[in-house]
């Protein structure tokens, strides 16, 4: 029996812009919408990149933190923080006793947690279906200002920070960190409502001169 193919939760909602798609971690993700020269430029002006295919683990409950800091896991120094390990993985601290992983393409960590045994009370694995995007770019307070409160001027999201906020009228997780050498935003949310995040966010991009970017501009996987 052949395994079963996931398409991104967005994947609809970017089939009018043609992208060349492919898969990764078992899900087909769109690779490239344009030559990477515009791509670039997209990053630099005003991008938003879908990343839904990243694994994900998450887990919640009063011993939460120390099952993972049990399974050799570095968590955030507080609550509503984030770390990076030396993997590459990021591991978010939602709230006193949430937590949510994410890998690199390369990095099993996240399918190793979903499959260890759960022995002690107090820790509940939580199955993530997030949709979830790279933002990019000079304009990216521009955007933000349009839909949503954070202001990206402060310090909201310095120093490891992440918030639960409101975009675009859904709730999602948002955070800002360093990828390949670029200042990037990340954004999750519920895969139900990421079709219409995704419209929304692209079609202001666009109006600011920017585009979408596919899979392999930050991950080149083909």
């Amino acid at each position: 029996m052949q395994d079963v193919v996931l398409k991104s939760p967005v994947a609809f909602a970017q089939a009018s812009k043609k992208p060349v798609n492919g898969q990764v971690n078992g899900m087909e993700i769109a690779l490239s919408f344009a030559d990477a020269s515009v791509e670039a430029a997209h990053s630099e002006t005003l991008g938003i990149c879908d990343v839904s295919n990243l694994s994900r683990f998450g887990v919640k409950g009063p011993h939460a933190a120390d099952w993972l800091t049990a399974s050799n896991i570095t968590l955030p120094a507080g609550t509503n923080r984030w770390t990076k390990l030396d993997s590459g993985s990021l591991v978010m601290r939602l709230g006193n006793t949430e937590f949510l992983l994410e890998d690199q393409p390369e990095n099993g960590l996240c399918q190793t947690l979903s499959e260890a045994n759960v022995n002690e009370s107090g820790v509940h694995k939580v199955i993530r279906n997030d949709a979830a995007f790279i933002v990019s770019g000079e304009l990216t307070p521009a955007l933000f200002s349009e839909v949503c409160a954070i202001d990206l001027n402060g310090d909201a999201l310095e120093d490891n920070r992440l918030v639960m906020t409101v975009i675009a009228g859904v709730s999602a997780t948002m955070l800002k960190q360093e990828l390949n050498g670029q200042s990037v935003y990340r954004i999750w949310c519920d895969g139900t409502y990421g079709p219409y995040m995704w419209k929304t966010l692209l079609g202001i991009i666009e109006e600011l001169g920017g585009g979408p970017v596919g899979f392999n501009f930050y991950y080149k996987i083909n």
